[in-house]
């Protein structure tokens, strides 16, 4: 492999695809990884990337002198970053196809999805291949409901 392969990443595909697009904490994210190689590479693991990012906003009233002026102040926030792992490490040839199911417990201390007119809790995953000393291969990143 020359040296400028090793700047991008290995050509493959990946999906993440959900069994479902709404899970509880108290039960299993299952689901499959559907993967489609053009190229032989090896793989460290395959993984699927968790991030849980609040927003939040606020109003106050305030009186200067005479008038009074509404201030709103936003903020964003990441709740949680994790990884959870599918399967260890393997070697893919060029041409290889393959769907790989899993069953992952969900994180348990971070809040579930939350929706109002002044806060937000938003699930977002993606599926990664790994690969050691390249760009990883990853798949779209997706929106998760998930309730208690």
């Amino acid at each position: 492999m020359g040296f400028l392969s090793r700047l991008k990443a290995p050509n493959a595909s990946l999906a993440l695809i959900l069994d479902k697009g709404t899970f509880s904490l108290n039960e299993p994210l299952e689901g499959r990884f559907e993967i489609s190689s053009n190229e032989e590479f090896d793989a460290d693991e395959l993984r699927i990337e968790i991030r849980v990012n609040e927003w939040t906003r606020a109003t106050e009233k305030k009186t200067t002198g005479q008038q009074q002026v509404s201030v709103t102040a936003e903020q964003n926030s990441t709740l949680h970053q994790g990884k959870l792992t599918v399967a260890g490490g393997r070697h893919f040839t060029d041409g290889h196809s393959e769907s790989i199911p899993f069953s992952l417990s969900l994180p348990s201390n971070v809040p579930p999805t939350y929706r109002s007119q002044n806060a937000r809790n938003t699930w977002v995953m993606k599926g990664v291949i790994g690969v050691k000393g390249r760009p990883d291969v990853t798949s779209h990143e997706m929106e998760v409901v998930i309730t208690y």
